[in-house]
């Protein structure tokens, strides 16, 4: 009996685990291939029918751009901003350096629903503080509508995406930068090597595991972010800033055809488990070396 007891205590864990993750992903799978609504009752199975449909609906392929522009940009910003900042703070030391590290951290910690909300009243084409600001000194006209506008849509979804995603980019960049040895510095100084170079020659390639990491990281986060972009325009305006997490809530919920949008989130599925494949290649990678 004793050898049988570690799986009587973890049988509640994977029972919960399992009706948690594996039944939804199961059942999600199941009416992929069937004919499912909200509307009307039963429904037969179709095979890749809803599959087909999927791949035929030009709104998906523009939604697939739009989460590619949306996953690579706003990561790559939010690495740049991210890695500005760790350089800023690890060139100073004190506690000022650790209150404004705790300040720059303070996106990070807040709900994506209350980011969203708070950057969809900075963007407010009537009240917003942005246009105020900026028509205060005259680079636009009072009233700009920055998430009405097709154009500007998307690229406001990913400025604030970017600005949630930074500060576990500048915590990474700090602790890659003050794992750097110093000796590096020190041989490249003696060469006479300007700041510049020891950037590009000593603090970039120390930092290219990190990055790399960091990259595949935020691409598979913001591949699946559904919060951000629902809050903010809901994929509006005229399918500016449709994303795929977005579009599954429309098949489902919206037109009530959940056999299309179960297909799409299966689609969305091994999309991110091969992201997270290769993430955990890099990982692996990393280790050996």
């Amino acid at each position: 009996m004793k050898k049988y007891t570690p799986y009587l205590l973890l049988a509640p864990a994977l029972l919960f685990t399992g009706f948690i993750l594996i039944y939804p992903v199961v059942q999600n799978l199941i009416n992929s291939f069937r004919d499912v609504s909200l509307v009307r009752p039963g429904g037969g199975w179709t095979g890749v029918l809803n599959y087909e449909r999927v791949f035929s609906d030009p709104v998906f392929w523009l939604a697939f751009r739009n989460t590619v522009i949306y996953a690579l940009a706003g990561t790559v910003l939010a690495l740049i901003v991210g890695l500005l900042l760790a350089l800023v703070l690890d060139t100073n030391t004190g506690k000022m350096c650790s209150a404004a590290a705790c300040l720059y951290s303070i996106p990070w910690v807040i709900s994506p629903v209350v980011a969203g909300f708070a950057w969809k009243w900075l963007l407010n084409d009537h009240f917003g503080v942005l246009n105020y600001w900026l028509s205060s000194i005259g680079i636009v006209r009072n009233g700009t509508s920055w998430l009405g506008d097709p154009r500007l849509a998307l690229v406001c979804v990913m400025a604030a995406r970017a600005w949630q995603f930074y500060p576990f980019a500048m915590v990474m960049f700090l602790a890659g930068l003050q794992s750097i040895p110093g000796e590096q510095y020190e041989a490249a100084s003696v060469d006479g090597a300007t700041a510049l170079r020891k950037f590009f020659y000593i603090t970039l390639p120390n930092l290219r595991p990190v990055s790399s990491v960091l990259l595949l990281l935020g691409v598979i986060w913001s591949f699946n972010d559904f919060t951000m972009v629902f809050v903010m325009t809901r994929g509006g305006p005229i399918n500016a800033s449709m994303v795929l997490p977005v579009l599954v809530r429309e098949f489902s919920f919206v037109h009530f055809d959940l056999g299309k949008g179960s297909a799409l989130s299966i689609v969305i599925f091994a999309m991110l488990f091969t992201l997270s494949y290769l993430y955990l290649r890099m990982l692996t990678r990393r280790e050996r070396l």
